[in-house]
């Protein structure tokens, strides 16, 4: 059998208005025994028989497993077209793919339109997003605010709301009484909010609307209890740990693979998706000493803390068909990695009968540990990979002994000089 590589055809500039599809495929020309060219698509396996040519190859265009090269797919002036993703990767195809379609979905040819002429929640969507782009905001970032807008946009189409003057306050209150399908935490809600705020802000200055309002809508209230964390117990941690190998539903290898995650977020004070995601090369050795040097996934702070020789060794040893990762496999993507542990996790909870139990409370232990033992917050606030140390404060004041004990101190010294006074 002999394969024949193509040139690349001529590629028309992607942008969002000419791409109808994007998928990944592998492609290869197969010369057969026959006096035709057959064109393989999207990780089909040629087996060549000589006596059946006919059965040389089968179909199966997303298969995952497949080595050959990966490129994407997409139409273009009425013609399809093809561009390399850069690798044989099924994985890292689909990573290259999203940095892709949120550079596309930005990117968009947003046509000037005369002063007076009304803009339309589309267009207000795709100015406010190009505008995110040239102000550099992270990828995640972007990616927060195409959810929220694309769900806007929904509420919209329902509600046949076109034009973005349209809006009203009402409007947003009542798209607002939806958000609790989505999010649970006050957080995510506030956070949701502020990405609104921010979306009709941008419009307002623009000159798209004369009022904004999202800016008359009431604030999310934070309760005193939302401030609570509930860290494990050392005594949890440890029972989590003999757990695991107790769990005959789950194989061996990922068995192996939660166990050094669970210490992971524990020594390290990783969420579950920076630990899921981290790499090999960001779990660094000098000598015996080993440490993380990562960064967060959410904030994009870096993180470079140590962890116990032990957990390095074993993670050195761990086994992953994936040569980059620890813990994800060629098969899978982050979210869906971070996904599968995540319910991996809640079956040694119920198993160790851990009620209440979550991924993040391990990363609480590990900010809690640190404060008991005298950290000040803002190292441990450095630690976690918080964007300030007021985020650390919110959740962690009520733990941090030295402050406390710093506290009582000038307090003391405060009282005393009153008595001397006095006396």
């Amino acid at each position: 059998m002999v394969q024949i590589h193509p040139p690349q055809p001529t590629l028309t500039p992607l942008n969002s208005t000419t791409i109808l599809a994007i998928t990944e495929f592998c492609a290869n020309f197969v010369l057969t025994c026959r006096p035709f060219n057959v064109f393989s698509r999207a990780s089909r396996h040629h087996h060549f028989r000589a006596s059946q040519p006919e059965l040389s190859l089968y179909d199966d265009e997303f298969w995952k497993k497949c080595r050959c090269r990966k490129h994407f797919r997409y139409t273009a002036n009425g013609k399809q077209r093809r561009v390399t993703a850069k690798t044989r990767s099924w994985e890292q195809a689909e990573r290259n793919k999203r940095q892709l379609e949120a550079r596309l979905d930005v990117q968009l040819t947003v046509e000037p339109l005369a002063a007076d002429e009304p803009k339309t929640v589309e267009y207000a969507t795709a100015a406010f997003l190009k505008e995110k782009l040239g102000g550099k905001a992270a990828e995640n970032t972007l990616g927060k605010y195409r959810l929220t807008l694309s769900r806007l946009q929904k509420f919209c189409d329902r509600n046949d709301l076109f034009l973005i003057r349209d809006l009203k306050l009402a409007h947003l209150s009542s798209w607002r009484s939806e958000w609790t399908r989505y999010y649970s935490s006050v957080w995510a809600l506030r956070n949701e909010q502020s990405r609104v705020r921010a979306f009709f802000r941008y419009c307002h200055n623009a000159g798209m609307i004369a009022d904004n309002p999202a800016a008359k809508m009431s604030t999310i209230k934070v309760r005193d209890e939302d401030y609570k964390v509930d860290p494990f117990t050392e005594r949890e941690y440890t029972e989590i740990l003999k757990t695991i190998p107790q769990c005959e539903d789950i194989i061996p290898l990922n068995r192996q693979r939660l166990s050094c995650l669970v210490q992971l977020q524990r020594w390290a004070g990783l969420s579950i998706i920076d630990g899921v995601c981290l790499s090999r090369d960001e779990l660094k050795r000098q000598h015996s000493s080993y440490w993380v040097d990562t960064r967060r996934r959410k904030t994009g702070v870096h993180v470079c803390n140590p962890v116990p020789r032990v957990l390095g060794k074993q993670m050195e040893n761990l086994e992953n068909s994936n040569r980059q990762y620890f813990f994800i496999s060629g098969e899978a993507t982050m979210k869906s990695a971070a996904g599968l542990y995540d319910k991996l996790y809640r079956k040694v909870f119920e198993r160790a009968g851990i009620k209440n139990g979550g991924s993040h409370r391990l990363r609480h232990l590990f900010a809690v540990s640190l404060l008991q033992n005298g950290v000040d917050m803002r190292t441990v606030s450095k630690a976690l990979g918080h964007s300030s140390n007021a985020v650390t404060e919110k959740f962690y004041a009520g733990w941090d002994r030295k402050q406390q004990e710093n506290l009582d101190k000038s307090l003391r010294k405060a009282w005393a000089r009153k008595h001397r006074a006095r006396g």
